[in-house]
């Protein structure tokens, strides 16, 4: 084994300690069988006999993936599924189901699910699911909190700041900013110094880099970039 390959091999496990699938089924011989069966490949199990019982306890703050029954009484799969949509809770989801169909498949991938397994899932493919729904997760988080980051520095700015960054990183000069907001260009210097200070950057290329990193974060969570 390479070293690179060693490499991501521990940041997987360290990953996965800090991880924890989570499984939803109303059925407790498949709760049994599918935590002992990922116990002892090393993950983290949480069981939940219905819906409710995932949405009332379960740490969400913990990353990972949900393994989840379709058919369950009171609230099913898909009903959850719209119900963590509503809350905004992003967890990957992969369904299990013994009668799953077609229809039923392309709903729950149409509203974000990453896959669809038939019961009993093979174990290979259930394991590979779980490895790529949690990589999806760590990455989704760090994606979020470094676009909170960057917004938590933004939101330090006062609106005129936020109006002379936004035409800075356009690439206009001190003279034209002054000109288009009607003010002295020492203004407009003062106000671009107090940008660079707030946003812990040098230059224009630095500014508009931070621009583009903030709206590219949030694109990729599906955000609007706001102010």
């Amino acid at each position: 084994m390479t070293d690179a390959q060693q490499n991501f091999q521990a940041l997987s496990q360290q990953r996965r300690a800090k991880s924890a699938v989570r499984l939803v089924d109303d059925d407790p011989s498949v709760l049994k069988a599918l935590s002992v069966f990922l116990t002892f490949d090393g993950w983290t199990v949480r069981t939940y006999d219905d819906a409710n019982a995932f949405l009332s306890k379960d740490d969400l703050q913990t990353p990972g993936c949900l393994v989840l029954d379709v058919r369950m009484p009171q609230m099913s799969g898909i009903e959850l599924q719209n119900e963590m949509h509503r809350r905004g809770i992003r967890l990957p989801i992969i369904f299990l189901s013994a009668h799953g169909d077609i229809e039923m498949a392309v709903e729950a991938v149409q509203r974000g699910a990453r896959t669809f397994l038939t019961k009993p899932p093979k174990p290979e493919k259930l394991l590979a699911e779980i490895e790529k729904a949690t990589l999806a997760d760590w990455s989704r988080r760090q994606t979020e909190n470094y676009a909170e980051s960057l917004d938590a520095q933004w939101r330090e700015l006062t609106p005129a700041e936020k109006q002379v960054a936004m035409m800075v990183g356009k690439g206009l000069s001190n003279a034209m900013i002054a000109e288009t907001l009607g003010v002295g260009e020492r203004t407009v210097r003062a106000q671009r110094a107090a940008i660079y200070g707030k946003l812990d950057i040098e230059n224009a290329v630095e500014l508009a880099d931070f621009l583009h990193e903030r709206q590219e974060a949030k694109q990729t969570l599906g955000l609007e970039s706001g102010e």
